[in-house]
């Protein structure tokens, strides 16, 4: 007997290049929409887990949040953690996707700086995360997954949470 899932995942256009842009790929000729914008973070909540199970927690002092936006219309939502376990590197939660309806990309110059449009609404189709939680001494492998949610940023603060279709959840809070 087949395995039923609770939503689909149907096969969108657009998928290919947001894996391509969270992979760091720019197009030729998207210059002008390319581009990245970044903040120190005051506080920031990391929550994952499995939905129906307790959810880790770990409040972090995450150093940076990074937007990148390698084609208008697509952006990817970075928290950059120092990495606690590793001697060298950070550790990295990635929430990427399409900029919701009605929602204007940011304004990028030539030289990649870019300027956020706020608030910012992001419908989420893709987390990657690389972060180790206290009792892990081993750096991890960046782990990428399709996924739905929604991230909303505005001048001081962003929330983000996604699920993958197995129960995977994962949410970000934080004040910059």
């Amino acid at each position: 007997m087949a395995r039923s899932r609770p939503w689909s995942w149907p096969i969108r256009p657009g998928l290919l290049s947001l894996t391509l842009v969270l992979l760091g790929w720019v197009p030729p000729g998207h210059t002008e929409a390319f581009g990245r914008w970044e903040s120190k973070l005051q506080d920031c909540v990391l929550l994952q887990g499995l939905v129906g199970l307790p959810l880790q927690a770990q409040r972090q002092s995450c150093g940076r949040l990074r937007l990148e936006q390698n084609l208008e219309g697509l952006l990817t939502v970075r928290l950059i953690t120092p990495s606690g376990s590793q001697r060298f590197g950070s550790q990295n939660l990635v929430f990427g996707g399409a900029l919701a309806p009605g929602q204007r990309p940011m304004r990028c110059s030539k030289d990649g700086q870019c300027k956020p449009r706020w608030p910012i609404r992001l419908e989420v189709a893709t987390v990657a995360t690389s972060l180790a939680w206290e009792d892990s001494l081993a750096p991890t492998i960046p782990l990428a997954r399709m996924a739905k949610g929604s991230c909303l940023l505005e001048r001081k603060s962003l929330q983000c949470q996604a699920r993958d279709q197995d129960g995977q959840f994962w949410e970000a809070k934080a004040r910059f």
